[in-house]
């Protein structure tokens, strides 16, 4: 059910987006995750194309008239102060910086909790058979991990495209497997709406939008399922919205229309998009974080309601 003031906007495939502007007031927003692994580079060429030129669709409003000079990106994440909405998603070869909460392979962290300290990582397990996945948990759950992640995207790649097991979860499973955990449980790889209030349903924390499940089905792009999935269950889970990220003016896109922080999968330094964020904040007159809103997206109105 939508409420509030609508906008329609005109995308670059030529279809109307309904865009909330005060019907998002006060709610909860959302955190952006990274790209898929092992998907042939022609399909995941098509799809960082559609997510980039979506998020190209986005124009922000330059305002250049207020008194905004310092800019605060602080918010908490995984029960830590951060100073800006991004997670990276750190390599398991990478080398960890202590009290930096980063989303990372769970099969990393069990083989090495040593090298991967437990108390900063998101540990994202891989689909498996329940009698796999419970265990799994239990022991990430005992080293004190921040938070556990169960990756859907890679059900994707099962035949014919893939040689991956057909392994999808019910409401059920995710309940079971929320009560073994002693952390908060994500969902990385929904892709819509549906998917989203099941995990509400399971009495999770957090879903992380990802295109990568849709990429052979022409599914759409994160930004753009954006606003669907707020309406369905904004207030029952923190949303947490994943895509590709060029700079910060993307991740200032992703903000706007809903998100509350990203998971970053990027080459580039935080601190580089971090710069970057707080530039284009300036440049559209936001001084912290609560400032962020639809109303620095260019959507021309043919109507009101």
């Amino acid at each position: 059910m939508r409420h509030g003031h609508v906008k329609g906007r005109v995308t670059r495939s030529g279809a109307v987006l309904e865009c909330r502007s005060a019907a998002w007031a006060g709610r909860p927003r959302v955190a952006c995750a990274g790209a898929a692994r092992g998907r042939p580079p022609a399909i995941m060429g098509r799809m960082n194309r559609s997510e980039e030129a979506a998020l190209d669709g986005y124009q922000l409003i330059p305002r250049l008239l207020h008194e905004v000079h310092e800019v605060d990106t602080g918010t908490t994440l995984l029960g830590r102060s951060l100073s800006s909405p991004m997670l990276p998603r750190r390599r398991p070869d990478a080398t960890p910086g202590a009290g930096v909460p980063a989303v990372v392979d769970a099969e990393a962290v069990l083989a090495d909790p040593a090298h991967h300290l437990p108390a900063d990582a998101l540990a994202v397990l891989r689909p498996a058979k329940m009698g796999e996945l419970m265990p799994r948990v239990r022991q990430l759950s005992e080293l004190g991990v921040a938070a556990i992640g169960l990756d859907m995207a890679p059900l994707a790649d099962s035949p014919p495209f893939g040689r991956g097991a057909w392994r999808p979860r019910t409401r059920e499973d995710l309940a079971e497997l929320r009560a073994a955990a002693n952390c908060s449980l994500w969902v990385f790889g929904v892709g819509g709406p549906s998917d989203a209030e099941v995990v509400a349903e399971a009495g999770l924390e957090a879903v992380v939008l990802q295109a990568t499940a849709g990429a052979r089905l022409g599914g759409p792009a994160v930004i753009d399922v954006l606003p669907e999935v707020i309406d369905a269950v904004a207030g029952m889970l923190l949303i947490v919205s994943g895509g590709p990220v060029r700079d910060g003016v993307d991740v200032l896109r992703y903000l706007a229309v809903g998100a509350e922080a990203l998971v970053v999968e990027s080459d580039r330094a935080l601190a580089s998009l971090e710069a970057e964020l707080h530039y284009a904040m300036r440049m559209t007159g936001c001084s912290c974080l609560a400032d962020v809103s639809y109303d620095i997206v260019f959507a021309p109105l043919f109507g009101e309601p």
